[in-house]
């Protein structure tokens, strides 16, 4: 039981840091990101799940 939680507990931990992740490279200026090749748009019509 305690290793399915703490499965679950680490896949909420991946998708948070991947949010955090996106927002952050979302809010370098246009510049940047062109240079680094980080799409235009934030793609939010995708739906992903943390497991």
């Amino acid at each position: 039981m305690f290793k399915s939680l703490n499965r679950i507990r680490a896949a909420f931990a991946q998708a948070s840091k991947r949010r955090r992740t996106t927002r952050e490279l979302n809010e370098l200026p246009p510049e940047i990101r062109k240079d680094i090749g980080w799409p235009q748009a934030p793609q939010d019509d995708e739906i992903r799940l943390p497991f």
